[in-house]
């Protein structure tokens, strides 16, 4: 029979300031649903209404298009934010530093050779025909895509620069602003009219803010700075197998989102694209709060993993599941009774509401909860390789299956190919958190079904 560790709360320095870390990061990041929320309940009507609900489902067409670029930073701003958390809880600032300057040259490269070399296509492609666009030409249609890449290209500063403050324990400020950003783009763009104006909106604010971002950076932690002295190429090679997986992550949401709509628009139209895209917008309300967990425990994880305080990191680990099966329960039970009291009073009746397709995408995003918060462990410490490639696989089979569904099922067929991709995903990644923490699954099971002990877990001092 496998025994755990005595619990014995140390009241330590170390251990409170992980306590005043976490919950300044869970402040900053409940603000994220907040913004979210707004942002949806905002946009998406008035933009319905302005527009109308074809040229509505174009927009969603073509701005899904540019979100195959974010893979372009090869997954070195997240890399290099796990392995900067690692090293200066190991009092390695200059190591630090050197991951930092590396991948933000790397990926300010990348970026731009990325952009370059998409562009020709995106210029003669047939957009028109293709995407049976109605309101736009193939030429308009281009320009609003290269506008939004060039934005894509712009935000993949935001992924180097964050790790800065992750690591330096200034995380939650880092988090605040941008929610600030992207709450403030979301207002001005909306306020303009034609397709391309909102492009080049959301643009033009992203370029000034990631630039007053990434000055704050350097005053808050004047150890961090641009340039190039530091970066190396034996930095860049040890960061490949974690950045790999990180791109991954990216790829497989494009596929299974952005792919997804792509799909459904091609198969069924694009007010079939609303009506899904909406569907799925309002039952992912809840995934904003299990983010708010996740993304606060990440930069805790990685120091608690490189102070090699195993313990706490499956603490955190266990408190993290119990938090996020509640959360995706409970909201789903609630968003299952008031769904389509609130999808009406969202949007009126400019868009019909599909009761069997919201149904399944709220199982969705129970079993997606669980191991999204369970991925953060192997990510935390860059063990998550094998992850992000099996949820690429998962999502590509999705977007198969959805391709045989759609025509019989109509959209309900791309939901249940989204249940079966995140059953898959869960398995595997609650056997690799428990093999991170060190943990059995009849300890990690038994865990769930007690009350969470959430500040007995943060009193733990990082040499328990």
């Amino acid at each position: 029979m496998s025994r755990e560790p005595l619990e014995m709360p140390v009241h330590s320095k170390a251990g409170d300031s992980v306590g005043r870390r976490l919950l300044r990061g869970l402040g900053a990041m409940a603000l994220s649903p907040i913004v979210t929320v707004f942002v949806q309940w905002v946009t998406v009507p008035v933009l319905l209404h302005v527009w109308g609900a074809t040229k509505y489902g174009e927009w969603l067409l073509l701005s899904a298009i540019p979100n195959y670029l974010t893979f372009s930073d090869l997954g070195f701003g997240d890399a290099s934010a796990s392995d900067m958390s690692v090293r200066v809880a190991q009092k390695d600032r200059e190591g630090a530093l050197e991951t930092f300057q590396s991948s933000w040259i790397l990926v300010t490269c990348v970026s731009i050779v990325a952009l370059l070399l998409a562009s020709p296509a995106i210029w003669w492609m047939p957009w028109r025909g293709w995407l049976r666009l109605s309101s736009l030409s193939s030429l308009e249609a281009a320009k609003v895509i290269l506008v939004l890449g060039a934005y894509v290209g712009v935000s993949q500063q935001y992924g180097v620069v964050e790790s800065g403050y992750r690591s330096d324990g200034h995380f939650a400020t880092g988090t605040f602003w941008i929610l600030i950003q992207r709450l403030t783009e979301t207002m001005v763009a909306t306020a303009v009219a034609s397709l391309l104006a909102v492009a080049s909106t959301y643009f033009v604010v992203r370029c000034l803010g990631t630039v007053a971002y990434s000055i704050l950076l350097c005053h808050l932690s004047p150890w961090i700075h641009f340039g190039i002295c530091h970066a190396s190429m034996r930095t860049i090679k040890r960061l490949v197998a974690p950045a790999a997986g990180f791109m991954a992550f990216p790829l497989g949401y494009a596929l299974s989102l952005q792919g997804l709509t792509i799909l459904i628009g091609a198969t069924l139209g694009p007010v079939a694209v609303v009506s899904f895209s909406t569907l799925r917008t309002l039952s992912r309300l809840i995934l904003q709060f299990t983010t708010v967990v996740k993304n606060a425990l990440w930069p805790e994880l990685s120091r608690a993993f490189g102070e090699g305080n195993v313990f706490l990191a499956r603490k955190l680990n266990r408190i993290a599941w119990q938090a996020c099966l509640a959360i995706s329960v409970l909201g789903g039970m609630c968003l299952w009774v008031m769904g389509p009291f609130t999808y009406r009073l969202w949007l009126r009746h400019d868009v019909n509401f599909d009761a069997t397709c919201f149904h399944v995408l709220l199982v969705v995003v129970v079993v997606n909860s669980l191991w999204d918060i369970g991925a953060v462990i192997p990510m935390s410490v860059n063990g998550h390789f094998r992850v992000a490639l099996l949820y690429s696989a998962a999502a590509l089979f999705s977007l198969g299956l959805a391709r045989i569904l759609l025509p019989g099922l109509g959209t309900v067929g791309a939901a249940i190919a989204l249940v079966l991709m995140d059953g898959i995903m869960t398995l595997y990644v609650l056997r690799t958190a428990l093999e991170c923490t060190k943990d059995s699954l009849k300890n990690f099971v038994a865990s769930l079904l007690t009350v969470p002990s959430f500040r007995r877990a943060l009193q733990i001092a990082p040499s328990a």
